[in-house]
């Protein structure tokens, strides 16, 4: 039952460190990061299953045993994923500067975006040191990128300039 306990909880905190990765520093599709969640989830749980189904329990509902699975492993591995992307870079960092195509206001306490040109795709960025009003001036945006062990880039620092 601890080990339950441990392996939600590890997920809860895997997927939140997921999303914040993916929304604020890694340059990476949304497409492929699903793939990595499902096809890693689906690959744990099919191998988890077909090992009690065998083993210990006759009956299994495939629902029920995939669903929470998924999400556990797979966000697990998504977070693997990212910090293995982010911590075993040996590549050094290089400044691209981008002109800024669209400017998001926040809602409430989310912060503000834009929309700018990274090697040839547009990406949102969160845009969190400034207000939506200090936005409006700015007309391009300096961004400091490092290359992950993955090879996606990791966004280091963002300034804008005029």
């Amino acid at each position: 039952m601890i080990l339950k306990l441990f392996i939600g909880t590890l997920a809860v905190f895997s997927f939140v460190y997921s999303l914040r990765e993916f929304n604020n520093f890694t340059i990476i599709s949304f497409e492929f990061l699903s793939f990595i969640f499902f096809f890693s989830g689906i690959i744990i749980a099919s191998v988890q299953y077909f090992f009690r189904k065998n083993k210990i329990e006759k009956r299994l509902s495939i629902y029920d045993f995939f669903v929470p699975k998924i999400f556990i492993y797979g966000s697990i591995c998504s977070a693997l994923f990212f910090l293995t992307n982010s911590y075993f870079s040996t590549d050094k960092e290089y400044i691209i500067t981008s002109l800024i195509y669209k400017r998001y206001k926040a809602y409430k306490s989310s912060p503000n975006s834009i929309v700018a040109e990274i090697k040839g795709v547009e990406r949102e960025i969160n845009i969190h040191n400034y207000n939506f009003e200090e936005l409006q001036e700015f007309n391009n945006i300096q961004i400091n990128l490092k290359n992950g062990f993955w090879g996606f880039q990791i966004i280091q620092e963002i300034k804008l300039t005029k």
